[in-house]
């Protein structure tokens, strides 16, 4: 009799520890971590957006939101270089692929949310074009590995992002009746994979040509790659709507009250080219110049050639 007993009692644990696992591995879960970073614009002096949460895309499966209680209003020139304010950090989600996420955001007209500062001091709406719909949305996917961190930062290239359209009228009174819009180009890292790009300007250089004769506007170096053993590195350009002829994937301001350095951030493993220019471009002044071909001098012509690897900071200056 006592035999049996344990026999039974070893039958029923053994069952119940079998559907506890089954239910335990059919959902087996891993930690994401997400970020903001920022190339900066000229511009303005603040762009602030709020984020009210993240929808992400499981691969076969609904969407589902991760909102937060209250929003996060960020200002994005504040995250420079190597800087990045968390959207989530260290959540816990299901394992798996993922097709894509979405940045949920508030920008509505007349409402106090998402605003623009430009350097006249003046406090401006920032509309997003269907942001209370889609909000900002990244088709990009990526993987959540059981019991592992998923670490990734989001780039938001403001310079070729806020847009002053034409014809297009503020609801708001101040900033000249101007409505500014933020069309992202966003650009996503995995941080396991991401190193940096640091280096100084020598002064003489923003002194020289067309360049901004106040140490205030030093211009920017651009980043353009990752380029393969057989690609074509084409010459550097200015940002325009053609990303086919060379456009830079993102940009470092050059800071003049640190002796001219300039820090990219979060760039993948490769190989890249970075180009000085004192004439930095935005997608605001192309819009303003009607179409106009903008003639932006880069220093050197061809630019420099730079190898990132994981982890590790990767040094060019200029000259």
């Amino acid at each position: 009799m006592q035999t049996s007993r344990l026999v039974l009692v070893g039958a029923i644990s053994a069952l119940l520890a079998a559907c506890g696992g089954s239910d335990g591995d059919s959902n087996p879960t891993g930690t994401l971590k997400l970020g903001v970073t920022d190339a900066p614009v000229d511009v303005a002096t603040e762009v602030v957006v709020h984020f009210t949460g993240v929808e992400l895309k499981p691969v076969g499966d609904r969407a589902f939101s991760i909102d937060f209680a209250q929003p996060k209003s960020i200002d994005l020139l504040e995250q420079q270089g190597t800087q990045r304010a968390m959207l989530l950090d260290g959540v816990e989600v299901r394992a798996g692929d993922y097709e894509w996420m979405r940045l949920k955001v508030e920008a509505e007209p007349n409402v106090d949310d998402s605003y623009i500062a430009i350097n006249a001091g003046e406090r401006c709406e920032l509309r997003i074009p269907s942001g209370a719909e889609s909000g900002l949305k990244v088709i990009r996917g990526f993987t959540v590995g059981v019991g592992s961190v998923t670490d990734m930062t989001i780039d938001f290239n403001l310079r070729k992002s806020i847009v002053q359209p034409p014809g297009q009228q503020a609801d708001a009174t101040n900033c000249g009746g101007q409505a500014y819009l933020l069309k992202p180009v966003l650009r996503v890292v995995d941080n396991l994979q991401v190193g940096t790009i640091s280096g100084n300007v020598d002064p003489s250089l923003v002194a020289a040509g067309n360049c901004p004769t106040s140490s205030a506007t030093p211009g920017a170096v651009y980043l353009y790659g990752p380029y393969g053993a057989n690609d074509t590195v084409l010459p550097p350009d200015d940002l325009d709507e053609n990303p086919l002829d060379g456009d830079p994937i993102t940009t470092a301001r050059v800071d003049a009250a640190a002796n001219y350095a300039y820090t990219i951030g979060f760039v993948p493993a490769g190989n890249y080219v970075v180009a000085y220019t004192c004439d930095a471009d935005d997608a605001t002044q192309d819009a303003n110049a009607a179409g106009a071909t903008e003639v932006v001098t880069f220093m050197p012509a061809g630019g420099k050639t730079v190898t990132v690897n994981a982890n590790a900071i990767s040094s060019e200056s200029f000259p």
